[in-house]
Order: C-alpha cells, then sequence, then structure tokens
C-alpha cells in the first residue's frame, strides 16, 4: 500500500481522534498559561467543530482530497469509448451503412465484457477489433457470412 493510500485512509478513519488529542494538549496548555480565552476557542474550533466534521464526514473529505489519485475512467474504458465516438462519426458521414454499424457496434460492445489480460501479445482490445481505416471513402473488404 502506497503512502498516499495510507494518508488517504488515516483522513478517512483516524484524523479526528488526532484533533481531539492535540486540542486536548492545547487546551491543557493554554489554561496552564491562563488563557482561559484562547482553552475556550480551541476546545470550540477542536472538539466541536474540526473532530465531528472529521468523524461522520472522514470519507467523503478524504475522497475530496485524494480525487486525483482515482481517475474517473480507465484509459482502456476511454479507448473502447473513443472507438465508438469513431465508429458514430463514420456512420453519421455516410461512410458506413446501418449494416456494418450496427456489426462493429455490437463487436465493439460485446469486447467490453472480455477480460484485460486475453490478448498476450500486449495489445489492447480496441487495437484488435478496431477500425482498419479510418480514412474517409475507404472500406473494409467484404467478409464471408
Amino acid at each position: 500500500m502506497g503512502d498516499r493510500e495510507r494518508l488517504r485512509e488515516f483522513v478517512a478513519d483516524d484524523l479526528w481522534l488526532l484533533i481531539g488529542i492535540v486540542t486536548f494538549g492545547l487546551i491543557s496548555l493554554a489554561g496552564m498559561a491562563g488563557l482561559g480565552g484562547l482553552a475556550g476557542a480551541l476546545s470550540i474550533v477542536g472538539w466541536f467543530v474540526l473532530a465531528p466534521i472529521f468523524l461522520f464526514w472522514g470519507e467523503e473529505i478524504a475522497e475530496i482530497l485524494f480525487e486525483d489519485e482515482e481517475p474517473s475512467m480507465s484509459a482502456t474504458s476511454e479507448r473502447e469509448d473513443d472507438a465508438i465516438d469513431e465508429l458514430k462519426r463514420r456512420y453519421a458521414a455516410g461512410e458506413i451503412d446501418d449494416a456494418e454499424f450496427e456489426a462493429r457496434l455490437e463487436r465493439l460492445v460485446a469486447v467490453e465484457d472480455l477480460p484485460e489480460d486475453l490478448f498476450a501479445d500486449g495489445s489492447s482490445r480496441t487495437d484488435s477489433i478496431g477500425d482498419r481505416s479510418t480514412e474517409p471513402g475507404s472500406r473494409e473488404p467484404e467478409r464471408e457470412r
């Protein structure tokens, strides 16, 4: 587990407790120094504001703080979406007909359910089934049915 993941878990689960302990220490020091007003302010901010916020919403705060660590889409799903978008563009431009569009779309959607390590040569799923040519006017040879 990486340092960022451990830090994220700490913020999500245990930071509220650390805030409470540090607040107690600071309140004690302020009280011994004769700063009763500061001790009161520290107790309100530490125990009654920050500790409950991190106790009840620590997961959400950690998610916000560490959101760059977790990408919203994987690179594979982005490539699949790009392939579907390209297919839609070619269909809209009239480069492929209805039957070809439906057949290719069916293959792209079916590939989403395949395991990632299916292709032993390291090629991606969309590389092996994607368009052979993306230039306008070029057509793929007819397949036998």
